[in-house]
């Protein structure tokens, strides 16, 4: 009975496996999860009805639906959320004793404890979503059983795991963990002061998420925050009395509810404060759109009442309070100035928070109103702010784009306009007056038509001084208002006329720019040849400028015609057939010469939209004229039939424009048959093969362009299985732009047809080539398993005298035609699979393919083939393929042999159950080792061993690796498997296939000694092969004791062998090593006594990188201990002088080997740390040169490779930093290392920022007791958090260094380093500068330095976008005021304290004489930031002076009270009050 339970159990697991692989899918996902909980609702219901299985109910439980959903939650992270959302909460609400078991084999325990070092990613979503679900169904009982007494702080258990992880390494974690810790079953529950506290901890880390999607889910999760907020501050102030007037504040009778208002109130005052440090010029990308974000749904949340003690009654946003709020505040001059960010997607959300702004203002009627928001503050000019900031900012941004011509300036001016004119003021006039947005309008195009002409006369002039873009992008931002003809206060007349100029414009601005680009190849073309004058203008500023002119001039374009209020209706004189018809033809023909992609691509757009008006229209005469325009594109197309380009060029844009306004008319089929008919005609030859005139060509790429048009789907879908014939038929033509378009054709039908990208799916043999989905898809196109036989039986007669011939073909070599064929439907083959009907042919066809005499065919046609096989029959597939080899073995052509051998290979290499027995492992074995003693009797060519060998060395590393994950302990859970480098080795007599594995060492004995002692002229795949295997051969020695010895001596020979055979093998010994006893095989000393003997530059990397990856795990995990004491200190000095040697004979020029190089070093000097004192001279020599080469390879300009080597290096040296888990050290020879780490935390590449956080996050972690093991800890924190524990242990441990006070000014200051590296490394040692003014540049130079503009039209993006100069300084600024009162009377003190005065001074005179407000000289973020700097300074100084450190300073507190009546930055503002 209780066997064929578990026979039954075990089907219903494996039924529920499968169906958990469907619930990945949108369409099959809930119909899964209900069969699912209907299967398990049926077990339950039948183990309660019979008491004799009422005892295994919870082992059934486990055995049915446990396993199989961690199983699948394990291989497909991204079912999480399915499973939270529709099937876990069912699950887990059916059984209480399932509940229960489940939460105990999660390690939920541990992670309750903050024990959860070894818990993956996977593992820790999984336990977090459960203890969610567990809480919200109530069954919190479970929970405290399991944690036996656990101290939870007053949190829940949701809250409790989520604050472990709200600093985690991974974005996905952290957004998971932050909003279980925000979420609650009650969404007026009120949120506690402790969790509060945390949150302004922890959100500055998620603003500067560098992750879209992560910053996206962030949002979401923050919108979530505000509304339950909100609801606990309107509950709070319904409860208490509250008069009905809005002014006062709530009087709450209750002393609690008084505080929780409070908290909340205080929070998001809090909030607001860090958005706008946020907001600041220097703050990366991921800072600013990350606020700009938060700072839209704080707007929308109506919060910002609430900070005024306003009370929420109505659910409603209050707008106005809250922009009030916000318009007293700096934000408005941040916003004004992100108008004219780099980022254009900041620019549009700037943008919009300003539109809200000034409609609220514009909502405003009465003069008290205004009043209101007319408020003065000193940080901006002293006066009222209603328009004159726009006005101010609008002129400067005007000036400043004209200077400079760039584009995203151009884009801010033409934003700053459309809010000028939406919020012109409502001034009384006279009724024959224009209004004032009329007015501007009008100014606005004679400003463009006086720059067109300037470019009309001189381009080049144009160019350098009279950019028309700004006006370009701020007129169709007014005429793309829905109502642009109402606000305008436009007559008929004055409309008409205004349309006329803006249509002249646009054909002007094409008349000029066409001719640059038209141009076939525009880098070649000459803006003016004749005169030279002053400018600096060139080629690429002409292209430019002439793109973005055409691509805004488009894009006004599209707007006069999509937008229905841009002009009166047709009866009053709106746009009429000449309007329509002219715009129309202006694109039609820039379609038509276009050569720029970017630019047809643009004018496509405007296009499309022309011939969706005129469609629409209720006009006959208009309507037709899209028909008009199909018949000049065939035209076109058969104009240009000898003008080809690979994608036609515009022509394409032209027809789907036209069709894209009749998906569902007779037109549209028309069309399609046309373009069917010209792309199947046959080529005309006029005797001239050279100029053929192809109009297939371009009816190609149309069909191509439409079948990928997602407007166009639906309409399409009934001639795909038509053009897929036609696509084919190309394939065949004999001139190749035919075949090459009919390609791309193929390729996008097959996109059409199961989705994805054009970029081929990665081919493997796990994957079932049979599936379902591509039998639905041949049942929907019958035609399309014709099209592949087709295409299959295109395959080459080789010669049967040919035997050992072997021809490949390469771009200079390329394959016949009819070889070419064939690959289309291979591809085929992997995207969709094969049809049921043709199963069997198709492999008789891809048999033959595996006969090719093109390697490339027969590696495709062999992965193809491996991935048809069924799972169940796989070896019987395998043995009879291998069978057959042997039988034709004398006969058959060496190509067929390679063919038959590379499938062979995909199917071992690609099955992970592929050896599943000892039957199956030894006829596997043995027929591989009777072919191979076959093979070599008559070698002729080695490319077939070369594969057999390899299909041989896959098989035994699978049986190593299954050996060992055999062997581990039988009560392990899943999630507690460690890694096979930490599993000791096993006694290899007694494994199963120990006899084969013997044979097969003897084989590869065999082999090696034939090729040895022949002439035969090997290749570099069997060197490789063959060095493999000898390498595996040797680490599978029965006596134990010798596998060091003889793996050693065997790597020592293949040195000799040359660089592809060593090379090969210390790969695989590099892999292989970690699943054996170090003290047995003993890889320290085969490594170092390798690189004593290595000659090769190319055989020194992998040994450097495998000794550097051995050294690091050993001294992570403990295991040095197990090494031989006497010899391993040695064994290092004797690795690290062969480093020096290396250098100081300039051997490492490679860049590779130089980085392998620096990846040893850390690992040698940490093991030379443990057995020397630091304090021994020629140890500090060492560590002091390594220091300076990681300073000079972590240097901005350094590639991300060099920057990853020197951070890995650190990375090897961890341990010395922390001997045995102990305290963190903190020697002074540590300080240049920990600030070199610091640098890496902030470092651009998110690599680099991700090892040096694993670096902190290990050195910081718990320290290891005698009850834990090693791998126990805490979690790896993100790079932010990492940085800031980095500079409070710098802060804390060398406070009293000297060196660290001049570092921490250098840093402060933006000086040069204090420590000069000179990069002779070898010349001299680091110079500690005992001058401070060596490098405290002087103040008023860095000011001027500073504040110069560059006009260039292509700006150089700096090396670091990641880093904020501003918040650096702030951050150093806190370690010197930190700094030990004692190294205070250093001479830098002095020196620091008069270029803190000369700063203020110098900020002081600038501000008198130089233009404040937005955009004015304190915008610039490199004026900005030396601002802050010198306030960061100033800041220092008093608190110096408030704690009596230093002598007072009179000229100090004078400067900064003339400094705070200045008109400043805001930022400066807020930090001058808070000092």
């Amino acid at each position: 009975m209780q066997q064929s339970s578990r026979s039954f159990s075990s089907i219903l697991s494996g039924f529920i496996s499968r169906l958990m692989g469907w619930m990945r899918h949108a369409e099959t996902g809930p119909a899964a999860g209900r069969l699912i909980l209907a299967l398990v609702g049926c077990i339950d219901d039948a183990t309660n009805l019979d008491d004799s299985l009422a005892s295994a109910s919870t082992s059934s439980c486990v055995a049915v639906w446990v396993e199989p959903v961690l199983n699948a939650v394990h291989q497909r992270p991204e079912l999480l959320e399915k499973l939270e959302q529709h099937l876990l909460p069912e699950l887990l609400r059916m059984n209480l004793s399932h509940t229960e078991e489940l939460l105990r084999i999660l390690p939920i325990e541990e992670l309750c404890r903050g024990n959860i070092g070894r818990l993956n990613e996977e593992d820790l979503r999984l336990c977090l979503v459960v203890i969610r679900v567990v809480e919200e169904l109530g069954a919190t009982t479970l929970l405290d059983t399991l944690m036996n007494g656990l101290d939870l702080h007053n949190l829940s258990y949701t809250q409790r795991v989520s604050t472990e992880l709200l600093l985690h390494e991974s974005a996905s974690m952290r957004i998971l963990a932050l909003r279980s810790f925000t979420c609650s079953s009650s969404s007026i529950m009120p949120l506690p002061f402790h969790l509060l506290l945390t949150l302004r901890q922890i959100l500055p880390c998620f603003h500067a998420e560098t992750d879209s999607a992560a910053r996206n889910e962030f949002c979401s999760i923050i919108k979530k925050l505000f509304s339950r907020i909100k609801a606990v501050m309107h509950r709070l102030t319904k409860r208490s009395s509250v008069s009905r007037d809005v002014t006062t504040q709530p009087n709450f009778t209750c002393e609690e509810d008084s505080k929780r208002y409070q908290d909340h109130a205080i929070f998001i005052s809090w909030y607001v404060e860090l958005l706008q440090k946020e907001l600041q010029p220097t703050a990366s990308y991921p800072r600013h759109i990350s606020a700009l974000k938060v700072l839209q749904l704080l707007n929308d949340s109506g919060l910002c009442s609430a900070v005024g003690h306003n009370p929420l009654t109505s659910s409603r946003p209050q707008k106005s309070s809250q922009l009030v709020e916000l318009y007293k505040s700096p934000f408005i001059y941040l916003l004004l100035e992100l108008v004219m960010n780099p980022f254009d997607d900041v620019r549009t959300m700037a943008a919009s928070l300003l539109h809200e702004h000034y409609a609220t203002v514009m909502e405003k009627q009465t003069t008290s109103d205004i009043a209101e928001l007319s408020v003065c503050s000193r940080g901006y000019s002293g006066s009222s702010w209603d328009y004159s900031a726009l006005e101010l900012m609008l002129q400067r941004s005007e000036a400043l784009s004209r200077r400079t011509g760039r584009a995203d300036y151009a884009d801010g001016v033409g934003r700053l306009y459309h809010l000028r004119y939406l919020f012109c003021d409502k001034n009384e006039k006279l009724d024959d007056e224009p209004c004032e947005r009329h007015l501007l309008l009008e100014g606005l195009i004679s400003g463009l038509e006086m720059d067109i002409q300037v470019a009309h006369d001189n381009l080049q002039t144009a160019i350098a001084s009279a950019p028309l873009h700004g006006h370009l992008i701020a007129l169709r931002h007014i005429i793309n208002h829905e109502e642009f003809f109402q606000l305008s206060e436009l007559g008929s007349q004055d409309w008409r006329r205004i349309h006329d100029r803006l249509v002249h414009c646009c054909l002007t601005i094409w008349i000029v720019v066409k001719d640059v680009i038209c141009y076939d190849s525009p880098e070649g073309h000459i803006v003016i040849e004749a005169e030279e004058d002053d400018s600096d203008v060139n080629v690429k500023d002409a292209l430019s400028y002439s793109w973005r002119a055409l691509k805004e001039t488009s894009a006004l374009i599209r707007a006069m015609i999509s937008n229905f209020g841009y002009s009166p209706s047709p009866s009053q004189g709106g746009l009429s057939y000449e309007d329509l018809r002219r715009l129309g033809d202006l694109t039609l023909t820039q379609l038509a010469e276009l050569r720029h992609r970017g630019a047809f691509s643009t004018v496509s757009q405007t296009f499309l939209a022309c011939c969706v008006r005129c469609a629409a229209s209720r006009n006959s005469e208009i309507a037709e004229l899209p028909g008009i325009w199909y018949k000049e594109t065939l035209m076109c197309i058969e104009a240009k039939a000898a003008a080809l380009t690979r994608r036609s060029a515009g022509l394409p844009a032209m027809v789907t424009g036209i069709l894209a306004a009749y998906p569902n008319h007779p037109f549209f089929a028309k069309a399609i048959l046309d373009l069917q008919k010209i792309a199947n005609a046959p080529v005309v030859r006029n005797g001239n093969h050279t100029n053929l005139r192809l109009s297939q060509v371009h009816a190609l790429n149309c069909l191509k362009d439409i079948f990928t048009n997602s407007q166009l789907g639906s309409s399409t879908e009934s001639y795909l299985a038509s053009t897929l014939v036609i696509a084919v038929d190309c394939l065949d033509k004999n001139v190749w732009a035919i075949r090459n378009c009919g390609l791309m054709l193929l390729k996008a039908l097959l996109i059409r047809l199961v989705g994805g990208t054009g970029r081929t799916p990665k081919s493997d043999s796990q994957r079932d080539l049979r599936s379902s989905t591509s039998r639905i898809t041949y049942e929907k196109y019958e035609v399309l398993a014709d099209l592949v036989l087709r295409l299959l039986k295109h395959h080459n007669s080789v010669d049967s005298n040919a035997e050992n011939a072997v021809v490949n073909y390469d771009n200079s070599n390329p394959a016949p035609q009819h070889i070419q064929i064939v690959f289309p439907a291979l591809e085929i083959i992997e995207r969709i699979g094969v049809a049921a009907s043709h199963e069997l042919l198709v492999e008789q066809l891809l048999l033959t393919h595996l006969d090719s005499p093109v390697w490339n065919l027969r590696d495709k046609a062999a992965m193809i083939l491996s991935g048809m096989i069924e799972k169940q029959a796989l070896f019987s597939n395998i043995y009879s393929l291998v069978q057959a080899t042997l039988l034709h073995g004398q006969s058959l052509y060496q190509n067929a042999l390679h063919g038959r051998l590379l499938c062979l290979k995909y199917l071992v290499k690609g099955r992970r159950h592929t050896l599943q027995g000892r039957g199956d492992t030894e006829d596997l074995f043995d027929t591989l080792d009777g072919l191979l003693r076959i093979k070599m009797s008559k070698i002729t060519a080695l490319v077939s061993v070369a594969v057999l060998l390899d299909v041989e060395n896959v098989a035994v590393e699978r049986l190593l690796i299954s050996h060992l994950k055999d062997s581990l302990e039988s009560g392990r859970q899943w999630f507690l498997a460690e890694d096979i480098e930490d599993i000791s080795t096993l006694p290899w007599r007694d494994h199963e296939n120990h006899d084969l594995l013997q044979k097969w060492r003897h084989t590869v004995q065999d082999l090696s000694e034939t090729t040895s002692n022949s002439r035969i002229r090997t290749t570099d795949s069997f060197i490789s092969a063959l060095a493999r295997a000898r390498v595996l051969s040797a680490l599978l020695e029965d006596t134990i004791s010798d596998r060091g010895l003889i793996t050693f001596t065997v790597l020592q020979n293949l040195n000799r062998e040359g660089n592809v055979a060593v090379c090969a093998g210390i790969k695989c010994f590099n892999s292989m090593h970690g699943m054996f006893d170090p003290i047995r095989v003993q890889p320290l000393q085969i490594y170092t006594m390798l690189l004593e003997q290595s000659t090769a530059a190319a055989s020194r990397t992998p040994l450097m990188e495998g000794l550097s990856a051995l050294l690091s795990s050993l001294g992570e995990s403990d295991k040095t201990s197990g090494l031989p004491v006497t010899t391993a200190p040695t064994t290092f000095s004797d690795a690290y002088t062969h480093l020096v040697s290396w250098e100081e004979r300039k051997e490492m020029t490679d860049p590779i080997m130089a980085n392998a190089t620096l990846k040893l070093r850390g690992a040698l000097l940490a093991h030379a740390c443990k057995t020397e004192s630091l304090k021994d001279s020629r140890l500090k020599s060492k560590l002091d040169l390594w220091a300076r080469m990681l300073k000079l390879a972590g240097d901005v300009k350094s590639d991300t490779s060099t920057r990853l080597a020197a951070i890995s290096s650190i990375s090897n040296f961890k341990t010395a930093l922390r001997p045995e888990r102990s305290e963190l050290c903190s020697p002074s020879a540590f300080l240049g290392l920990y600030l070199t780490l610091y640098d890496f935390l902030l470092d651009d590449d998110e690599e680099v920022r991700g090892i040096g956080a694993s670096v902190i996050s290990w050195i910081f972690s718990s320290p290891k007791s005698s009850h834990e093991p090693a791998s126990t800890g805490n979690i790896s924190l993100c790079s932010i958090v990492a940085s800031e524990k980095l500079v409070n242990f710098i802060m804390t441990a060398y406070r009293e260094s000297t060196v660290l006070l001049y570092e921490t000014l250098s840093r402060l200051t933006g000086g040069e380093s204090a420590v000069i590296y000179d990069k002779n490394l070898f010349g001299s040692a680091p110079i500690l500068q005992t001058e401070v003014r060596g490098f405290l540049s002087p103040i008023r130079d860095l000011f001027n330095i500073a504040s110069k503009e560059d006009t260039s039209l292509f700006v150089e993006e700096k090396q670091n976008l990641y880093i904020d100069p501003a918040q650096e300084s702030q951050r150093w600024a806190s370690v010197l005021i930190n700094i030990s009162p004692a190294i205070l009377k250093h001479s830098a003190t002095s020196s620091f304290v008069e270029w803190t005065l000369a700063g203020l001074e110098c900020m002081v005179e600038f501000t008198g004489k130089e233009a404040g407000g937005p955009l004015g000289w304190m915008t610039k973020p490199e004026v900005f930031t030396l601002g802050i700097r010198v306030l960061e300074a100033a800041r220092v100084l008093q608190n110096w002076q408030n704690r009596s450190l230093i002598r007072r300073i009179p000229d100090l507190e004078i400067l900064m009270t003339k400094f705070k009546c200045a008109e400043i930055h805001p930022v400066w503002l807020s930090r001058v009050l808070e000092e």
